[in-house]
């Protein structure tokens, strides 16, 4: 079964798919109810959007009794978990637009010290031979050394 991380990322890189959890979270399960509210949703990204979810089991099927052709769209206890964290996430991004007034850092618009990237000496730190990225890795991830990649063979 893919995880709760592989699925939010799923639902974040696909449009459309965060507004339909929260379209089915308000209620509206009928997906032409949801695609009338939504003019630019066309109803094959609906169909594509509803199937992903299904196999992921963040919704449930539920047909209306005959002789209606409609099929209604519910979460899922999992659906509910997933429409939770893309809330978490753009709950994030919104505090991170409000902390930036006017394209600039909100401790400059407070009057408090940032730290620039232009305050930092390239140089600071460096050692001769070593890349920056060298240095701060472990030894348990840098690469092995040619020799000791022959002594392996």
């Amino acid at each position: 079964m893919v995880g709760t991380a592989a699925i939010t990322e799923d639902m974040l890189k696909r449009r459309w798919s965060a507004n339909i959890l929260r379209y089915l979270d308000k209620g509206v399960t009928d997906p032409a109810e949801i695609a009338k509210n939504e003019a630019n949703l066309s109803a094959s990204i609906m169909s594509q959007r509803l199937r992903t979810m299904l196999r992921f089991g963040l919704v449930a099927r539920f047909p209306r009794p005959a002789p209606s052709k409609v099929v209604e769209f519910r979460l899922t206890p999992r659906g509910k978990k997933i429409h939770k964290m893309l809330n978490i996430i753009e709950k994030l991004d919104q505090l991170e637009q409000q902390l930036t007034f006017g394209g600039k850092p909100i401790e400059e618009d407070l009057g408090l010290p940032t730290a620039s990237p232009a305050a930092v000496s390239p140089d600071k730190g460096k050692q001769a031979g070593v890349s920056p990225t060298a240095r701060k890795m472990p030894p348990e991830f840098s690469t092995p050394s040619n020799a000791s990649l022959h002594s392996m063979s």
